[in-house]
């Protein structure tokens, strides 16, 4: 609840717009969002919000008023002319509405100081708003570690190493505290055993987690004031913050 007021914080998601061949009327535009997020929201004690990019930015200023919070979730890869680049094999689909809408959202969350998670698609978007670049695809990251699993979601697939003193790390030790037992909590081998077993944590980075990462693009150049909160095996950003901001 918002403190003082009793009511629950009002969060954002800014959801797919995109034609779903399955249902009826095959081509209309339809808005999608994975079901994790609002029930996330809820069960956190948020009110989901959902929204439809519009190529209409002048409907933002009075959506975000309404916000206490905004997430940027996952969806189609953003558009590598945004980062000066043209597309390259592997690149997948792209959304130049939704790219638009959410980087003018990032803009004004960032004006107005509303606190933003970025997730999946959202941080790699985040990285470019702030002038880095992304590898089109895993296999330009030169990396043969397998990121993601179809089969379950909840399946961890391969370890990340969460640096200490980030906010990542005190929300990953809050939430072993409140629920051991849950899907990627426990914690796995040291970095650089090539392991996924309970060997335990080292000296130099304390949290660990298994994780499923259903994403091929990665970062590549960090956006400017950017920090790197966890990391792959292979090296690959998985998490990151803006400390000298403090909005996203």
């Amino acid at each position: 609840m918002s403190e003082g007021t009793g009511r629950r914080p009002v969060i954002g998601i800014i959801t797919n717009l995109e034609a779903v061949a399955h249902y009826q009327f095959p081509g209309y535009p339809r808005i999608t969002v994975n079901e994790d997020y609002p029930r996330s929201v809820a069960a956190s004690g948020g009110a989901p919000f959902l929204m439809a990019p519009s190529p209409d930015l002048s409907l933002l200023p009075a959506q975000l008023g309404a916000l206490d919070g905004l997430i940027l979730a996952g969806g189609a890869d953003v558009d590598p002319q945004r980062y000066g680049q043209d597309p390259l094999i592997g690149c997948g689909p792209v959304d130049p509405v939704r790219d638009a809408y959410e980087l003018e959202a990032l803009r004004l969350a960032g004006e107005s100081g509303l606190p933003v998670f970025a997730i999946c698609r959202g941080m790699q978007l985040a990285n470019v708003f702030f002038g880095g670049t992304l590898f089109q695809d895993l296999r330009y990251a030169g990396t043969t570690v397998q990121h993601s699993s179809t089969g379950n979601p909840a399946l961890g697939v391969h370890a990340i190493d969460v640096e200490p003193g980030t906010f990542l790390a005190e929300a990953l030790a809050e939430a072993r505290t409140q629920d051991p037992g849950a899907a990627g909590m426990r914690r796995v081998g040291q970095p650089g055993t090539g392991t996924d077993g309970e060997a335990g944590d080292d000296g130099e980075h304390p949290a660990s987690a298994l994780v499923n990462s259903y994403h091929h693009q990665v970062i590549d150049r960090l956006g400017e004031g950017l920090r790197v909160c966890a990391r792959a095996r292979d090296g690959v950003i998985e998490a990151l913050d803006c400390p000298g901001i403090g909005w996203i």
